[in-house]
């Protein structure tokens, strides 16, 4: 299939500007599909049920003694945030609309993925030339998740690296650019102000302060991958190639030490 036939302005309308493709295409071919009628509404319920589900089990890690920063304890705190971050939205697409495959563009063609996986490269080029301008002024940079990584062993580091290369990306992008990103646009937000919009409240989630302009820089580019080609799948393959690199570097962590 040829490039053009994803673009934005092919397959006839969209009932709402942002639409994923997935969506328009199949309303333009007659599909059966609903408007759908999650919204903000939900995305705030997504970070009610987040908090929640992240405070008990911490508290409960805690009661048994777990160190919820550390091992296996670790790996049960990401995953239970997850649940909250990546469930509600699933929960609301299908309730609410024609599930997360339609409603959050959860499919990509070839030609989206290529695209995708030399937007990761960009990601990449972009996150380092703001960290190295940043550095000029803050010092070094630090990463929350990295230097958690880095105390791991064992089989939870290796959980905990690949966590990061694929289980992050599908997690973060079905709620930033598959829910938030959709909810925007249904409520009339512009495609490229909702890209701006989904890449602060994306580099805000990490509670990083100082790499918040790095996370911001990736957040633009994954916005606008999932923009361009209408599909939260390829902003997902793009999110994957960009944290590729620090999973490897935690995987090989280990063995540098005895070089």
């Amino acid at each position: 299939m040829k490039l053009s036939s994803w673009k934005s302005d092919d397959h006839g309308r969209a009932d709402y500007n942002g639409a994923p493709w997935s969506f328009r295409h199949a309303l333009s071919h007659g599909q059966p599909v609903i408007f759908p009628r999650w919204g903000l509404v939900d995305v705030g319920i997504t970070l009610v049920v987040t908090l929640v589900i992240t405070l008990v089990f911490t508290v409960a890690q805690i009661a048994f003694h777990i160190d919820p920063m550390n091992g296996w304890g670790l790996i049960g705190s990401a995953t239970a945030q997850w649940l909250g971050l990546v469930g509600w939205p699933i929960i609301a697409a299908r309730r609410k609309g024609n599930g997360a495959r339609i409603d959050y563009g959860l499919v990509a063609f070839r030609e989206q993925i290529r695209f995708a996986v030399l937007a990761g490269v960009l990601s990449l080029l972009a996150a380092g030339l703001v960290a190295s301008v940043l550095t000029q002024f803050t010092g070094p940079i630090q990463s929350v998740a990295g230097d958690l990584a880095l105390k791991q062993s064992g089989i939870p580091m290796v959980f905990f690296a690949l966590m990061i290369v694929f289980g992050a990306p599908i997690v973060e992008e079905i709620a930033f650019r598959g829910l938030l990103f959709g909810a925007l646009c249904k409520a009339g937000v512009a495609p490229i102000a909702t890209v701006f919009i989904t890449a602060a409240a994306f580099a805000g989630f990490h509670f990083e302060a100082q790499r918040f302009p790095v996370l911001f820089a990736i957040g633009l580019l994954l916005g606008e991958v999932r923009r361009r080609t209408g599909s939260t799948l390829a902003s997902i393959v793009t999110h994957m190639v960009n944290n590729a690199p620090g999973a490897i570097a935690i995987l090989l962590a280990p063995f540098t030490s005895l070089w």
